[in-house]
Parts: C-alpha cells; sequence; structure tokens
C-alpha cells in the first residue's frame, strides 16, 4: 500500500501529473484520476465510483513501485566519513562595505580582524595534512581580499601540501569585486578555480543596498573589476544576488543584467532578514518573487537540457540530477561534517552561516585535539543526524528526497532549532518542482536521453562545487 507521503498529485495548465517520491519517478494522468488521488491525498472521502478509480491507481502505484529499480540516498549517514572536503577561511573579518542586509555586522561577525599566518597554518594541519586527496577551501569574509597578503600564503602553502602528499586543495573566493590590480588578477588567474561575485543586480538596486562605508556608489567599480578579473574564463564563476523589497518585483531585470556578463551561473535569493526589517519580503511580494524565479529556472533547465550553460539553475539542478540518476536527498548540504568554517581567530563552525552563534562554536584550531573533543563530536553528530527522514515537518512531505530538508541555519533562526523546515523554503521548493518535473518528462523519456543528461549532470557536479554550500554536498 503507498502512503500519502510517498505520492503528490499536481497540476500543469490541462495537464495532472503523479509523482513518486520513493522511486522518484513522474507520470502524465488523466484529469479525473488526478482529481482523484488529489482528494486521497488531501485526506477527504471518496464516493464509490472514486473509490474503485482509487483502487485501480493504487494498484499501479504499488506495482510500479515494487519493480522500479530502487533510489539510493546519494550521501547518507554511513557515508559521511571524518575527512572535511571543504573550509569556509574567513581571511578577513572586515569590509569595505556596509550591504543593508549583511548578517556579519558589516562582515565582522562581532568580532572585527583579520586571519594570522599562524591561525591560517593551524587549519591546515587541523583538517587538511592526512594524505586524504582532494580538498577545496573558500576565502571568505567579510571581504577577503583585503587581507590578500594571507591569501596568497595560503596559496603558497597549498601548493606545498600538494606535492608533498598531504592535500591537494582547490581555492575559491565570494568576493564583492571591489578590489582590483595586477597582482590580484594574476592570483585569480593561477590560484582560484571557483569565484562567487556579490552584485545584486541594475545599478539603482545594488547601490540602493551594497554602499561603501564613504556612502559612495559601487557598482560601477565592481563591475569594471569583474569584466578584468574574468577575462580569459580561467576559473568557474557566478554571481550571488539578494533580492529585498525594493526589487522583489524585478528578478528578470536582475538576470538580464548579470546574464550580460555571462557567467556560469546566477544565484539569486530573497533577502534574510527579521519580518519587522523594512528590506523583508512580505507574503504577496515573496510569492511574486517565487513566480519570477520559477520562470527564470525553467530557462535554465532548457538551457542545460539543450546542452548550453544552464544559468540560475541551483534547486532546479539537483531536482533534475535526483531525478535523472533516481537518488534521494537527504541533507540540504554537507555543513557541519565534511564542510566547516573557521574563523579569524580560528574558531570552528559548522558553516559561514552559523559564525557568531556560541551554541554552535565547535572549538578552536589552536587546540590539537579539537576533533576528538566531546563538543566536537557532539556537535557533529547532530548535522549527521539531521536527515530528512528525521526531522519533523520533512519526513512526511513528498517532496523530501528532492529537497533535503531547509537550511539548518535557516531552520535554526526561525524555531530555535536545526530540524524543523522553514515554511518559506518549503514553499519555494515544492513550487519550483512542480513548475519544472513536467519539462524534465518531456525530454528523459528515453534511456538514451537519460544517459547524456546523466552524464553531464555528473561533470556539472564536479565543476560547481566551489559556489555554494548546495553544490557542496554532493562532493565527498
Amino acid at each position: 500500500m503507498v502512503a500519502t507521503r510517498d505520492f503528490h498529485v499536481f497540476s500543469k495548465g490541462n495537464q495532472s501529473y503523479l509523482f513518486l517520491t520513493q522511486p522518484v519517478a513522474v507520470f502524465k494522468i488523466d484529469q479525473m484520476t488526478g482529481e482523484v488521488l488529489q482528494r486521497v491525498e488531501n485526506g477527504e472521502v471518496l464516493d464509490e465510483p472514486m473509490s474503485e478509480r482509487w483502487c485501480e491507481a493504487e494498484a499501479f502505484m504499488d506495482d510500479y513501485c515494487r519493480k522500479a529499480h530502487p533510489a539510493k540516498a546519494l550521501r547518507g549517514p554511513d557515508d559521511i566519513t571524518e575527512k572535511v572536503t571543504g573550509i569556509y577561511l574567513f581571511v578577513s573579518q572586515e569590509c569595505n562595505l556596509k550591504c543593508s542586509y549583511c548578517y556579519g555586522n558589516e562582515g565582522e561577525y562581532g568580532n572585527r580582524g583579520r586571519m594570522s599566518e599562524q591561525t591560517m597554518k593551524r587549519t591546515f594541519d587541523t583538517f587538511y595534512s592526512k594524505g586524504e586527496g582532494s580538498h577545496f577551501l573558500i576565502f571568505f569574509g567579510g571581504e577577503p581580499l583585503m587581507n590578500f597578503p594571507l591569501m596568497k600564503k595560503t596559496a603558497a602553502l597549498g601548493e606545498a601540501f600538494r606535492k608533498d602528499g598531504k592535500a591537494d586543495i582547490g581555492f575559491g573566493i565570494v568576493t564583492n569585486g571591489t578590489f582590483y590590480n595586477d597582482a590580484i588578477k594574476e592570483f585569480f588567474d593561477k590560484h582560484i578555480t571557483d569565484a562567487t561575485f556579490s552584485l545584486d543586480g541594475p545599478s539603482d538596486l545594488n547601490d540602493g543596498q551594497r554602499i561603501s562605508k564613504q556612502g559612495s556608489s559601487v557598482f560601477g567599480e565592481a563591475e569594471e573589476n569583474i569584466r578584468k578579473l574574468t577575462d580569459g574564463n580561467n576559473f568557474n564563476w557566478a554571481f550571488r544576488s539578494i533580492v529585498t523589497a525594493a526589487g522583489h518585483d524585478r528578478v528578470g531585470e536582475i538576470y538580464d543584467t548579470l546574464e550580460n556578463f555571462q557567467p556560469g551561473g546566477i544565484g539569486i535569493v530573497n533577502v534574510d532578514v527579521p519580518k519587522d526589517n523594512p528590506l523583508y519580503l512580505n507574503d504577496e511580494q515573496y510569492r511574486r518573487f517565487v513566480e519570477q524565479i520559477a520562470d527564470i529556472n525553467r530557462k535554465g533547465l532548457r538551457s542545460f537540457i539543450e546542452g548550453e550553460q544552464a544559468v540560475a539553475f541551483e534547486y532546479p539542478f539537483y531536482v533534475l540530477f535526483h531525478f535523472v540518476s533516481r537518488s534521494h536527498a537527504l541533507y540540504h548540504c554537507n555543513a557541519g561534517t565534511n564542510l566547516l568554517a573557521v574563523t579569524a581567530e580560528g574558531d570552528v563552525y559548522p558553516c559561514h552561516r552559523f559564525v557568531g552563534e556560541e551554541e554552535f562554536r565547535m572549538g578552536n584550531v589552536a587546540d590539537p585535539d579539537m576533533r576528538q573533543n566531546p563538543r566536537f563530536r557532539a556537535i557533529r553528530q547532530q548535522f549527521i543526524d539531521a536527515t530528512v527522514d528525521r526531522r519533523e515537518g520533512c519526513k512526511d512531505c513528498w517532496a523530501r528526497y528532492l529537497c533535503g530538508g531547509s537550511c539548518a541555519k535557516y531552520s535554526y533562526a526561525e524555531h530555535g532549532d536545526m530540524m524543523s523546515p522553514v515554511d518559506r523554503h518549503c514553499y519555494y521548493i515544492k513550487t519550483v518542482i512542480e513548475e519544472i518535473l513536467p519539462d524534465i518528462i518531456s525530454v528523459v523519456h528515453t534511456p538514451e536521453t537519460r544517459q547524456v543528461l546523466m552524464t553531464r549532470l555528473k561533470s556539472a557536479v564536479s565543476n560547481r562545487h566551489g559556489s555554494h554550500s548546495r553544490d557542496m554536498a554532493h562532493v565527498s
């Protein structure tokens, strides 16, 4: 018998669809069957004709689920090793900007300063010295290029570790794009494999919420520098754009502005601020934001399917990946386990978003036994245990295995715990899934098409791991 949490019915246009959660499969169904399944899913009573149709549909679902190749978790608790694959390295907890929505207190995270060479070396000795193969490191802040001398020393140490067989480290960066000189350009070309530039779209929107500490415009300078830094396409790069109330109805315009740079990806997300903040998107604004995001991501899906570079393509990318590979996402990302953050003072947190939350401070790299300490082990175990099958509000959701749950930090900020999902995330991911699944089934109807897409997806996963934590979840 198929439980209601293991199927979902939805419509797009005049066509009804049935999604089966466990085997990750979707089917076109007739309208009458759709209405019957919808009533069952909603817990409504069926009359006799509807009951007969339900028995037929249930028999089909049960038979398909029994015969289908079982989906496997892409990354489950038993797959999590002691290896720390990635680190956000806070080389600078200072910033030259004062973004109106910054969750890090103008990049200072309550403790202004720059990382020392000693702390950087301790970080390498703690996480990158055991001969565990490939790793990556994201230069982060604040604005990391405000401590460019340490970045150069970090890259040099990475080269030494590679030659000594201790670790093969790839370097990424998240930057506001306002710093440029020939030495920085050379550094990017030689050492950076993945870069994310923070830019919020057209100049009026960007400069309305991202200004220098002197109050001057930054869009023109950032635009010029980003074009110089990315000239030659020597590394993968993407944009990260924050949408506030001021831009909630201009998502398409934001996308068009950033697409003109021909980036490898555009991440467009809504602002993360308290509800009483004037930048906050109210419910109506948020619905409009998601509506536009769905349109843009549909374009990204189509471009990827047709073999072009996918842009503005985050959650849809993973929906496609899990659908084509028949796999399950049990986690939102790999924060707290194989992905960590190290502050300028050497404090270790589950990821960059948790920095400053004392409850989640795992230790300090100055402690040579930190990784074996009870506090480190206990916090790490919390994240290992936080699968969608164990999260209230997630474990009975039809979308759970295409989603992996909402961000642990967003959940903590919203509910005071990291296990409860965030309603807005649920609305977002379900909307995106219902929008793009019909497009997916229109092209993956043959084994040959599936294989082509699977090959392309595997390549894209390996190329995109440095841009976002969600991407990092798929690198072991």
